[in-house]
């Protein structure tokens, strides 16, 4: 199975990240240490770690995190160094509703029932959350690219049809081509089995 992880249309040091991220938000903390250790081998430092992981909270919440701490701690451990010394990234801030309808639109051809939803019933939590997924999927030092292969990778291993569609076709639009996609649910085989290739 290791075979997997050889370099192809996404290097092995991607993959590797990937599958820390992946088992982050699957809490299979085994299986997130052990990558670790992988991803770290294949040039991977602690902050791509961390960040990755982070990343993931849009998706499935702050017990992603939780778990993900302990492969950022693995990775300390490994390297000799906590490295958490970057200098974060600007991002603009939502004030309204307005605001946050716009860059929605921006991101899809309509407005998601979701979204709606989130306009009409929870109007703060639209703006935190909105808040939050555009700290989370900017480019650092891991690109908005490679977040959202993570998330279009989670969203294939729980068969969930509308994150699925939302994340390929933002992976697509950052220049993800059929064979990454392909990648990406090889790689999924680690996580779930050989489903994860019929989900999509």
């Amino acid at each position: 199975m290791h075979s997997l992880l050889k370099d192809s249309h996404l290097s092995k040091k991607d993959k590797s990240l990937l599958l820390v991220g992946l088992f982050a938000a699957r809490r299979e903390e085994q299986a997130m240490l052990h990558f670790t250790e992988v991803a770290i081998d294949a040039g991977n430092t602690v902050n791509e770690i961390a960040e990755l992981i982070s990343a993931a909270i849009i998706s499935r919440g702050i017990p992603t995190w939780l778990s993900g701490i302990e492969a950022i701690s693995k990775a300390i451990e490994i390297t000799g160094k906590a490295e958490y010394t970057i200098e974060p990234q600007k991002v603009s801030a939502f004030s309204t509703q307005e605001d946050c309808v716009s860059y929605y639109q921006s991101e899809f051809e309509q407005l998601p029932k979701w979204i709606q939803y989130l306009v009409d019933y929870a109007p703060d939590t639209l703006l935190k959350y909105s808040n939050l997924r555009t700290t989370s999927l900017r480019d650092g030092v891991v690109s908005r690219y490679l977040k959202e292969l993570l998330l279009y990778a989670i969203n294939l291993c729980d068969q969930y049809p509308k994150g699925i569609d939302i994340h390929k076709t933002n992976a697509i639009q950052l220049g993800a081509t059929d064979a990454v996609l392909e990648d990406i649910k090889t790689t999924c085989i680690y996580a779930v089995g050989i489903q994860a290739i019929f989900n999509d």
